[in-house]
């Protein structure tokens, strides 16, 4: 198990800019660059070695330096992972909204996976398929958890 956080305020480089996260508050002995994990503090990337069964949790609060829309989410060797979007609206700057996901996320036997949390550039908005396209604002990230845990 590891679990990563982001303490003080940190705004991103742009709207497509990964998390880093400054560090490892608890990390168990088989998280290591020796059995599953890979993971360097202050380092965005979080490098699952083996195969099995894991379950990934985020939360934080965001905001923007501007009004508008921001999204985040899990990315899976560079491509992000359904049910992980976050997308929030700051109607005032400098107003947080709590965001999180839960995800279980199988690598195969064999497989590894490199993980990422990500600001998403830009999204679908609307009430009805397709929806338009929205371009996002840069996030605002702070009293970020990141953690991963390996169930199987």
């Amino acid at each position: 198990m590891i679990q990563s956080t982001l303490e003080p305020i940190s705004t991103l480089t742009s709207n497509s800019a990964t998390v880093t996260f400054n560090n490892d508050d608890v990390r168990t002995r088989s998280a290591n660059c020796c059995n599953w994990l890979q993971h360097n503090e202050s380092s965005p990337i979080y490098k699952i070695l083996t195969g099995g069964l894991y379950e990934v949790s985020f939360n934080a609060n965001v905001t923007s330096s501007v009004v508008g829309t921001i999204a985040l989410g899990l990315f899976q060797d560079g491509v992000l992972l359904p049910g992980t979007q976050m997308i929030a609206q700051i109607e005032t700057t400098g107003d947080y909204v709590n965001v999180s996901f839960d995800k279980i996320l199988k690598i195969c036997c064999r497989g590894d996976a490199t993980l990422t949390i990500a600001s998403i550039p830009s999204i679908l908005t609307g009430d009805e398929a397709p929806g338009e396209t929205t371009i996002t604002e840069v996030p605002v990230i702070q009293n970020a958890n990141f953690s991963i845990i390996k169930k199987a």
